[in-house]
Order: structure tokens, then C-alpha cells, then sequence
């Protein structure tokens, strides 16, 4: 009987110590910058010197403000805030370069 109380205590203790490791994750994974979500794909053409311009949000629960600049060829430069969604890919226009240049997480 003393035996099977053991096995129990240590599979019980074993047990208590893996939650504490998955919610670890969960925590670290919560505190995770913005700009680690949210990306920029060119796919797909808009004339010889422009492409069409991506930005994805990749958390599973969260909205991300992007600032993204971005430019046509022979355009000027663009600066806009955009709030996708949690999983969720949105094409931004078409453009020869671009860059996120600040993320965070909305606060609605």
C-alpha cells in the first residue's frame, strides 16, 4: 500500500511540475514582442518594377498595430498604421520596397 502511495505521490508531483513548464511557455510566449508576429511577403506583380505587398499577423489571439512605410517605384514614400487581425494575411497595395518599422499590440 506504502509502494502504490509513493507512485502516486511522484506520478502526481511529475505532473504538477509539467504544468508549471506548459504555462511557462504559454507566459513566455505571451511576452513575445509584437514585431515577431507580424511580417511583409511581396507575391504577385503589379506592373515591371512593383509588386503586391503582404502583411500577415501570425498570433493566434492578438491584433498587432503595424506601421509600415513602403514605396512605388519611382513614387514617394507612404507611412500607415494597419491593425490585422489575429491570423490573418491582408495585402497592402502595390510597392518596390517596404518595411515595418514599429509594432505593438492594440489596446482596444
Amino acid at each position: 500500500m506504502t509502494r502504490s502511495i509513493s507512485i502516486v505521490s511522484t506520478t502526481l508531483a511529475i505532473a504538477i511540475m509539467s504544468l508549471g513548464v506548459g504555462s511557462q511557455a504559454a507566459e513566455e510566449a505571451e511576452e513575445a514582442p509584437a514585431s515577431t508576429f507580424v511580417s511583409l511577403k511581396f507575391e504577385g506583380a503589379c506592373d515591371d518594377q512593383n509588386n503586391r505587398l503582404w502583411l500577415s499577423n501570425s498570433h493566434t489571439y492578438k491584433t498587432v498595430v503595424a506601421k509600415v512605410r513602403w514605396r512605388a517605384a519611382g513614387g514617394k514614400d507612404l507611412t500607415e498604421d494597419f491593425f490585422p487581425a489575429p491570423n490573418s494575411i491582408r495585402e497592402i497595395g502595390c510597392a518596390a520596397e517596404a518595411e515595418i518599422i514599429e509594432a505593438k499590440f492594440a489596446e482596444f
